[in-house]
């Protein structure tokens, strides 16, 4: 019995998911679940915990969710000063400070090793994947403190992990070994390629200016530098002096031959 327990959990969420993608234009709560919840980049990392954590004994899997869960703790308590302390990565609110790739590449480097080092570099990936979690939980939280918009992120992180988990640890193959470094590749390279996109996209440059205010620039620096004409009050006469001298008259006031 305890046998299909990952399985009917995996069927029992996806059930749940496909609910809410159906109701998420009705419902704004289900839209923000789809959107920020289930979000790629939020649940591919958790499923590789899960798939990590089904490869393990239940002594290390029961110490993961544990860390997991420390990690959680850790960033929530720390929620004020951790973006501080990453304050130098440039547009990091808006890319909530990359917290889906940095939990991706953890992940990732867990898994590639192989079951040799995986239960150890699992207790390190789970610690960060928990800190990453509470800090994008803290960054896309819409209200003020609601314990709703706190406790379905985490309990669908948990549920994504143990179904996944248990799934893997009912149905063990020999060959899920080698699938789980395959995919531990693949989820560095997504947080590799996911995390440049956003950095890129960040620091982007402004784009140039416009035709019509290059025209403006270049007709206010033409006019600055264009010979300004003397006052009105020095081509003034004086009685008993030579003219001065124009653009048609020779110093003297000797008109000036026409040039050939």
């Amino acid at each position: 019995m305890l046998k299909w327990g990952g399985p009917a959990l995996l069927a029992l969420g996806l059930a749940v998911a496909t609910t809410i993608a159906v109701s998420a234009m009705t419902f704004p709560f289900a839209g923000w679940i789809l959107l920020k919840v289930l979000a790629p980049e939020r649940v591919l990392p958790l499923a590789g915990l899960g798939v990590a954590c089904g490869l393990v004994d239940a002594r290390i899997f029961g110490s993961t969710l544990l860390l997991f869960a420390l990690g959680i703790l850790g960033g929530t308590i720390e929620q004020d000063q951790l973006p501080l302390m990453i304050y130098g990565l440039t547009g990091g609110p808006t890319h909530l400070f990359l917290t889906g790739p940095i939990s991706a590449l953890a992940i990732g480097l867990a898994l590639v090793p192989g079951v040799l080092l995986l239960p150890w570099l699992l207790l390190v990936a789970a610690v960060v994947m928990g800190v990453m979690l509470a800090l994008a939980i803290m960054l896309t939280n819409p209200s003020l403190h609601d314990p709703i918009f706190t406790w379905t992120p985490l309990l669908a992180a948990f549920w994504i992990v143990v179904a996944v988990a248990q799934t893997l640890r009912a149905f063990r193959q020999r060959w899920f070994p080698i699938v789980a470094r395959i995919l531990g590749s693949w989820l560095i390279a997504i947080g590799l390629l996911y995390g440049g996109a956003e950095l890129a996209r960040v620091l982007r440059p402004p784009p140039p200016p416009s035709d019509t205010s290059q025209e403006s620039t270049r007709g206010a620096e033409m006019q600055r530098l264009a010979p300004r004409s003397p006052p009105p009050e020095l081509n003034r006469e004086v009685p008993g002096t030579l003219p001065r001298e124009q653009p048609g008259f020779l110093p003297g006031g000797i008109e000036r031959p026409p040039q050939p």
